[in-house]
C-alpha cells in the first residue's frame, strides 16, 4: 500500500477549487467556504490516489449538475415544455455520467484492496485533461440550469401564464359519506326511479 502515490495537498485543493462553484448558493456567496465544502465532500470518499480523487471529483459535479438541472425543470414545467424536457434530458446525461465515473471508482477500489503493487500508472495517475473536460460539462449544465431559473424569476407576473384553476368538487361530492347518507340517497334514487316509471 505504501507504495502507491497518495493524492497530494495541491491535487486535493484543485479538485475543490474546481467543485468550489458547484456550492455557490449566489453571487455573495463565500469562495473559500464553497471551498471546504467541497474539500469535505472528497475526503468523505476516502480517495487513496490521484486518480481515486479526480473519480470523486467528477462524480460529485455529475450529482451536483443532475440535482440542479432536475430542480429547475420541475420549476419550468408549466411555464415552457420543450425548455423542461431538455433539463430533463440534460439530468439524465448527466446522471449516466455520474455513474460511470461511480462504477470507475468502484473498479480502481477494488483493484487498490485486491492487489496494490499490480496497479498501473494510468490506474492511479491523475488525468488532468479528462478531469476539466468533465468538470466544464458539468458546469456547463449546472449553468444552464441556474440560467432557465434565473430568466423565470426574472419575467414578469403579468407575462407568467396563470395556474390552471383545481377542479371544484360539487356540494354532493364534499359531504361526509355515512350510512343514514347512503341510505337517503338510495330512498331518493328509488323515489325517482318509481316517478319515471309510473309517467
Amino acid at each position: 500500500m505504501s507504495q502507491l502515490p497518495a493524492p497530494s495537498p495541491a491535487l486535493r485543493e484543485q479538485a475543490a477549487a474546481a467543485l468550489a462553484p458547484f456550492f455557490m448558493t449566489g453571487a455573495d456567496s463565500d469562495t473559500a467556504a464553497a471551498r471546504e465544502a467541497a474539500a469535505s465532500i472528497l475526503d468523505d470518499y476516502a480517495p487513496m490516489t490521484p486518480k481515486e480523487l479526480q473519480l470523486a471529483a467528477e462524480i460529485v459535479a455529475f450529482s451536483f449538475a443532475t440535482l440542479a438541472c432536475l430542480g429547475a425543470a420541475a420549476t419550468v414545467r408549466t411555464q415552457d415544455l420543450d425548455v423542461m424536457l431538455d433539463l430533463q434530458d440534460s439530468a439524465l446525461a448527466m446522471n449516466a455520467l455520474s455513474d460511470k465515473s461511480t462504477k470507475a471508482l468502484t473498479a480502481r477500489r477494488r483493484e487498490r484492496e485486491r492487489a496494490p503493487h499490480l496497479l498501473s500508472a494510468a490506474n492511479t495517475r491523475w488525468d488532468n485533461t479528462a478531469f476539466q473536460k468533465a468538470i466544464a460539462r458539468a458546469l456547463e449544465k449546472l449553468l444552464y440550469a441556474n440560467s432557465k431559473l434565473a430568466a423565470l424569476h426574472d419575467m414578469a407576473p403579468e407575462a407568467m401564464p396563470a395556474a390552471p384553476e383545481p377542479e371544484k368538487l360539487s356540494i354532493l361530492s364534499a359531504e361526509p359519506m355515512t350510512l343514514s347518507l347512503l341510505a337517503r340517497r338510495g330512498a331518493e334514487a328509488a323515489a325517482t326511479l318509481g316517478r319515471r316509471t309510473r309517467q
